[in-house]
């Protein structure tokens, strides 16, 4: 079993770890555009249903 006595922690490295997954994370969040800092930045998206949620009028021929 190691000694722990006089063992210095890593703060640094697990501070420029969490710095790394926090801006990982911000990146990820702009390019799937949930964030919207920088303008046309990310994955362009497609209008994948024409449908909507108005009635639709529709006209019947007369015979």
């Amino acid at each position: 079993m190691p000694r722990l006595v006089g063992k210095k922690d890593n703060l640094a490295l697990y501070t420029v770890l969490a710095v790394l997954v926090v801006g990982a994370g911000a990146v990820a969040l702009e390019y799937f555009g949930v964030i919207d800092l920088v303008s046309d930045f990310g994955k362009e998206t497609e209008v994948r249903s024409n449908t909507t949620s108005q009635p639709v009028k529709t006209s019947k021929p007369t015979n």
